[in-house]
């Protein structure tokens, strides 16, 4: 079965729920909550199960394209640069998802292939995996050839977050099981009726607490997690049915060349999965998955989630606590965090945000990153992840920045000027190799060099180690938009 079906992960969100220690170009799915597996290669490693590795894909953000792969190596994961899936800009899940089912099947090995997708977001916790992926193979069998099956999570909590499911009568018998459809080879060898889910009655927003309530109570009503299965014959013929303005463009698009994709992507509607085809379709259905799950939509959720001591408080970090309980620390600056005499708090710090914060007040995050807006603290850690490595900026004014560049081995820069700033470079560890003005200076460790300003330069380590450059940029204007790339290794000219 594994060759036979695909997994699409959805990477995408600008990580204003868990702010300060995501960012809008560090999001939730970078994060490590409960565990030292990140949720990006949490969620991978659950689609390698199911499909194989060369069977997974992920849709994301071309800016994070070689971040991701990165990310994935530290954990591991060899993943194929080919099967990041690259978004021109965010359009949500709409969009998204016809993207990756145009371009998996475009790849399709046989003419005739008609695949299980399986959809899912990257940033959510699954701690049974064997049974979250028995759920989804549940929800593959309800599908078989008819239906998109949604995976509706049973809820424990009258929750106003989330959107909900409501469930109705069971399935019409005349869809094929995907087992009995899609063995040997694909060839029907025989039917059976359709018992695994049952047909969605409706989709509900987020809804009152009163109603949340009254949801909890029918056993009738399922979160909306965002997780989807079908064909994908079905998936396409839903977009076309439904959504024609969105799938029309896709139709003449060949699902390869990426560089055609941003004229008429960034003219899509930037519109849900749920809203685009699953609240029109007439194929809709849910399969109930009772296991562990948390999309981790804030810091309540994440102290939901994280080791607890005998006073209920969960730390991560240094964390002295005394006469303290039920507080959440997550701090990743390395500082010793001590509490006194405090209950009921979530506190997350990093190098330049602090985030006090009260149980219960996790949706209210979004109104205090809304005040962020046009400031760094919102879009950038003081680290800043970059696919030839990282920088990290100790000192700042108005007219000049110090920071330290990480430059991974085997990487470059890319051959840039800059028309308001002088730079100069000291490496401090490692060896590397400068361009500038067309001209190759080979440092060592100590050594340095000036770049005036306006001249074409370029920064290369060509040895085995990471290399460390000590960077101190000079000028009227020192931000980092102030560049004109020139060539780059990673498309970004």
């Amino acid at each position: 079965m594994k060759n036979n079906r695909k997994v699409m992960i959805l990477a995408g969100g600008k990580g204003t729920r868990l702010w300060p220690v995501s960012r809008e170009n560090y999001p939730k799915f970078f994060l490590r909550i409960a565990s030292e597996t990140s949720l990006l290669q949490s969620a991978v490693s659950r689609g390698v199960k199911l499909a194989g590795a060369k069977n997974v894909f992920i849709v994301s953000n071309a800016e994070y394209r070689f971040l991701l792969r990165d990310h994935l190596k530290e954990g591991g994961i060899d993943f194929p640069l080919e099967n990041i899936l690259a978004e021109p800009v965010g359009k949500n899940t709409a969009a998204a998802i016809a993207l990756g089912l145009r371009a998996i099947t475009a790849r399709a090995e046989a003419k005739n292939a008609d695949p299980s997708i399986f959809v899912f977001p990257a940033d959510h916790l699954i701690k049974d995996e064997a049974k979250f992926i028995a759920a989804l193979k549940k929800a593959e069998e309800a599908a078989g050839e008819e239906y998109i099956t949604a995976l509706g999570i049973k809820p424990y909590r009258a929750e106003t977050g989330y959107g909900y499911i409501k469930a109705g009568g069971k399935l019409s018998p005349k869809g094929l099981s995907a087992y009995a459809a899609k063995a040997d080879g694909g060839r029907v060898i025989g039917t059976v009726p359709n018992t695994a889910g049952r047909a969605v009655e409706k989709f509900v927003e987020k809804p009152s607490a009163a109603k949340a309530e009254k949801f909890l109570k029918s056993g009738r009503y399922f979160w909306n997690a965002g997780i989807f299965v079908a064909a994908a014959s079905v998936f396409s013929g839903e977009f076309e049915k439904n959504s024609p303005g969105i799938w029309r463009g896709f139709q003449e698009w060949d699902g390869k060349n990426f560089d055609k994709l941003g004229g008429f992507y960034k003219k899509l509607p930037s519109i849900s999965f749920d809203y685009a085809v699953m609240e029109k379709t007439k194929k809709a259905a849910v399969v109930v998955y009772d296991g562990s799950w948390n999309d981790l939509g804030g810091w309540d959720s994440v102290y939901e989630v994280t080791k607890k001591d005998k006073k209920g408080n969960a730390c991560r970090g240094d964390v002295i606590s005394l006469d303290s309980e039920n507080n959440l620390v997550y701090s990743i600056t390395g500082k010793t965090v001590s509490l006194i005499g405090v209950k009921d708090l979530r506190i997350a710090s990093t190098d330049d945000a602090l985030l006090i914060m009260a149980e219960g007040r996790s949706q209210d995050v979004k109104r205090a990153v809304e005040k962020l807006k046009g400031r760094e603290e919102l879009v950038n850690h003081i680290k800043v992840r970059r696919p030839w490595g990282s920088f990290k900026t100790l000192e700042r004014a108005d007219n000049y920045k110090v920071k330290v560049i990480e430059m991974l081995p085997g990487r470059s820069l890319s051959l840039q000027k800059h028309s308001k700033r002088s730079e100069e470079w000291l490496v401090l560890t490692g060896k590397v190799e400068v361009e500038l003005n067309g001209k190759i200076h080979k440092l060592n460790e100590n050594g340095r060099i000036k770049i005036p300003r306006g001249a074409p330069h370029r920064l290369t380590n060509n040895c085995r180690k990471t290399a460390k450059i000590l960077e101190i940029a000079h000028g009227s204007y020192i931000e980092e938009d102030d560049i004109v790339r020139l060539d780059d290794d990673f498309g970004r000219v």
